[in-house]
């Protein structure tokens, strides 16, 4: 077999997930993302865009692979061993793919040599450029290529093929890898209970028909802590009427904060705004993205001092009002509005009497984050009641069980997760692997751990 597997990172973590398969002098990785740790934050390297590789290379936030980073990015420093792109010694053909655009998947693609070539999903494409102009891009410009659904890229004699799952972004993919050895799947984040379930169903349809001998399977949620979450809601379908519930029962502003990668979600909180009797008001970026990807929305825009309005354009006003703290505080119980954690400072300008903190997976994501802290005294401090909404982007534990079960790979290896242990197959006689951090792993050439 001339197939290898090899591990950069997300074995043990929740994002950083990149392997790299090599067929020959050819190679494909995927992802390119960054360990999403706050309280474990270091310092913040971007504004050192001269030195930005190298400075993440020490930091020990992207790996040390040969030939994926330029010559003049590791120019000017003896710490870096890493070979630049090109490597002339073996000639290597690679690309990188991107299954969706959540920062844990892509944040660290900038990095990458401007030669070495980028895919993702069309939807991806339009999400990456769209945030880009709502000044929510990457450090540095990276090019990035579209594909569709269903259509085979080939990297010499690798062939990757895009197929959708459901998950908290829009264009989330898996990746079907073949080689002329092995046929890889890559599960990339995925769930059965949210806002479009089908994909997920049809992808695991699809998959089971093919023979896979290497799944490798995100398992998020897999945790000794059994604990439930502090959240009313179990799927997607639950947050429209949690929210509609409870927003029914306040006199005051409605505040809801959401992470707009989330298209779904923006649409959700408008629909909840139009069942209240409330004028949904979005903060600039994401009212660019509502109108972007949404049709026949109708919103309108807040504007506050310290806002950059980079995002407004000409044809986005002459669509959608804007509206300030004044006049919110003329009638608070007549809106709905966005309010992320960067601009929660912006409540100090609004009547908050009987209002109600809508928290639906935007920043901070948990109690993890010490900002999770900080927010939640702000809250109290005003009086301010809080609901969580919060519905996992990832398969619940029974679900990943059940697609394993289904799909029945020759080896499993599951990693994106904390526990990767926990994950114990349905069938006693399944194959797992656990591979080690930089291992290069021939699947056939390793004896295989049995649960």
């Amino acid at each position: 077999m001339k197939t290898t597997i090899k591990f950069w990172g997300g074995l043990r973590t929740i994002g950083g997930n990149i392997a790299e398969v090599t067929y020959g002098k050819d190679r494909i990785i995927f992802d390119f993302g960054l360990v999403y740790n706050p309280a474990s934050s270091i310092i913040d390297t971007k504004e050192r865009k001269q030195s930005y590789v190298l400075d993440m290379l020490k930091l020990g936030a992207i790996p040390a692979i040969d030939g994926i980073y330029s010559k003049e990015s590791l120019t000017g420093d003896s710490f870096s061993a890493v070979k630049p792109e090109p490597l002339e010694e073996s000639s290597y053909q690679t690309a990188v793919f991107i299954s969706h655009l959540h920062l844990d998947h892509m944040g660290a693609m900038d990095t990458l040599s401007p030669q070495i070539p980028v895919y993702m999903t069309e939807d991806s494409k339009q999400l990456y450029d769209a945030l880009e102009h709502v000044g929510e891009g990457l450090s540095l410009h990276k090019e990035a290529t579209g594909m569709s659904f269903g259509q085979t890229i080939e990297v010499g004699d690798i062939r990757i093929t895009p197929i959708p799952v459901d998950h908290d972004v829009i264009g989330a993919a898996s990746f079907l890898i073949e080689t002329p050895d092995l046929t890889i799947v890559n599960s990339g984040d995925l769930r059965m209970h949210g806002s479009h379930p089908e994909y997920t169903e049809d992808w695991l349809t699809y998959m089971a028909t093919k023979n896979i001998d290497v799944l490798l399977i995100e398992g998020t949620t897999f945790n000794p802590d059994k604990k439930e979450t502090d959240t009313a809601c179990k799927e997607d379908a639950d947050i429209l009427k949690v929210g509609k519930d409870t927003l029914a029962q306040k006199q005051g502003l409605g505040i809801f904060n959401i992470y707009h990668r989330n298209i779904d979600r923006i649409n959700t909180f408008l629909q909840m705004a139009k069942l209240t009797g409330r004028t949904p008001v979005l903060e600039a970026p994401t009212a660019y993205l509502a109108d972007h990807f949404l049709h026949d929305v109708h919103f309108m825009i807040y504007l506050d001092d310290s806002s950059k309005y980079a995002a407004i354009t000409e044809q986005l006003l002459a669509k959608h009002k804007t509206v300030t703290a004044f006049d919110i505080n003329q009638n608070p119980a007549g809106y709905l509005l966005q309010n992320s954690y960067h601009s929660i400072q912006n409540l100090l300008d609004l009547d908050l009497k009987e209002s109600i903190y809508l928290h639906s997976n935007g920043m901070p994501l948990g109690s993890f984050d010490p900002a999770h802290q900080t927010m939640h005294a702000l809250l109290e401090r005003f009086g301010v009641s809080y609901q969580s909404l919060n519905v996992s982007g990832h398969a619940k534990n029974e679900d990943i069980l059940y697609i394993i079960d289904r799909i029945k790979p020759r080896v499993l290896v599951p990693w994106h997760s904390h526990h990767p242990e926990l994950i114990k197959p349905l069938d006693s006689k399944q194959e797992i692997y656990y591979p080690k951090l930089y291992e290069t792993w021939q699947p056939n050439s390793l004896n295989i751990a049995k649960l």
